[in-house]
């Protein structure tokens, strides 16, 4: 049984001009992750910042209609989302003008990529990201030039969907991004961290990040609630999954939901901070 062969299809919800429906349905699923996973990001974001003394610009892979920035720069939870998204249902404007009447985290310079156009283009109409860009990061050829340097790289939720050679199709961008500036691969790279349902296989993905250099370790968290289960079969075919790899869903996705283990990296020369950064979560 293949892992993406038991999850529900959600797609047509992930391509709508507003994230209305998107919330709508996240909500029923009580899909809440990106509420745990903002203060484990944050916390990376802040030692990045304190170190780097500059704004961290961060890489939200899979960022849907910006989610993580909207969490992470404002404050926020997926609640207030739903409680002004759902409510009224606005326009572009009155959602730009929610977030510019917020006080937000200049720390922060967000660029984003999905394969979604219209998730995307909402995320920048209204100022979630400097920039969207549409790709599929399985396929490479990615455009360099609409990436800056990044300092750290993001994913809640779609690894899986993508696997190791979006990695690979990654570090080979980050290599030419380093080249350009005459840094050595090793010098300097970004930090990298996200969460990954239990039913996924990180094995390839660890390889990748191993032959480019860096350390790629779950951390202690236990793992996260991610969302309910959609359907009765969703849930057997999870948990067929999971006992035919060995995997023990006691308290965890025998309770109904999908779980998932948290993940961070750094170039193998700053294995010692990574340690540092994952005991600070």
């Amino acid at each position: 049984m293949k892992e993406l062969e038991v999850k529900k299809d959600f797609t047509n919800i992930y391509i709508q001009k507003f994230p209305n429906a998107y919330l709508k349905e996240m909500k029923r699923l009580d899909y809440r992750i990106p509420n745990e996973t903002k203060p484990l990001y944050l916390s990376i974001a802040k030692q990045l910042y304190k170190k780097l003394s500059k704004k961290i610009n961060i890489i939200d892979i899979g960022s849907s209609y910006g989610i993580n920035s909207a969490l992470m720069k404002y404050n926020l939870t997926m609640s207030d989302l739903d409680d002004f998204f759902l409510e009224q249902e606005p326009s572009i404007e009155q959602s730009k003008q929610f977030f510019e009447n917020l006080s937000s985290d200049d720390t922060l310079d967000f660029y984003q990529i999905d394969i979604s156009q219209p998730a995307l283009k909402f995320s920048e109409n209204i100022g979630l990201c400097k920039k969207g860009i549409c790709v599929n990061l399985e396929s490479g050829n990615l455009p360099i030039q609409d990436l800056p340097q990044a300092d750290m790289i993001i994913a809640t939720g779609c690894i899986g969907y993508i696997g190791y050679k979006a990695f690979s199709n990654l570090f080979e961008l980050i290599k030419k991004q380093q080249s350009e500036s005459n840094l050595e691969s090793s010098e300097k790279g970004p930090v990298f961290a996200f969460s990954v349902l239990r039913i996924f296989d990180m094995e390839k993905i660890q390889k990748v990040f191993d032959h480019y250099g860096y350390s790629l370790v779950k951390s202690d968290i236990k793992p996260i609630r991610q969302r309910s289960f959609s359907d009765s079969e969703e849930k057997y075919k999870t948990i067929s999954l999971l006992h035919g790899k060995g995997i023990d869903t006691k308290w965890l996705e025998d309770d109904g939901h999908f779980y998932a283990d948290f993940y961070i990296a750094s170039p193998k020369i700053l294995e010692t901070n990574l340690v540092s950064m994952s005991e600070k979560l």
